[in-house]
């Protein structure tokens, strides 16, 4: 994941509004790279979407990517729950284990690749 530019649009913050979240797709050297922009608490983190227990996407449904509570990333496939700011997992079956962060800046209104 070290191919991946510098200063790429990848959403504005407005695309963040709705569900805290907004699903994008990264070139990694040639080859598609799933990802989630997430805004909470006033921070702005990417990671690549991919649960690391299975490999599987995190969510279900289209820019949905909090548990109920707003308070953690849920992968909704194995319910495994994950830190927000550091994509650590804290509960489920990859407990111990993180997100690939993806590295972000904000910009203005825009999110970025950094």
């Amino acid at each position: 994941m070290n191919d991946i530019a510098a200063d790429i649009f990848l959403c504005s913050l407005a695309d963040l509004d709705a569900t805290g979240a907004k699903e994008i797709s990264l070139d990694d050297a040639g080859v598609r790279l799933p990802a989630f922009v997430v805004r909470w608490n006033g921070r702005v983190v990417g990671y690549v979407n991919s649960c690391p227990h299975a490999r599987l996407p995190l969510n279900w449904k289209a820019d949905s990517f909090f548990d109920l509570g707003n308070t953690y990333l849920l992968c909704i496939n194995h319910g495994a729950f994950f830190d927000v700011l550091t994509g650590a997992c804290v509960r489920g079956p990859c407990k111990g284990q993180s997100l690939r962060r993806v590295a972000v800046r904000v910009d203005g209104d825009s999110v970025l690749t950094a």
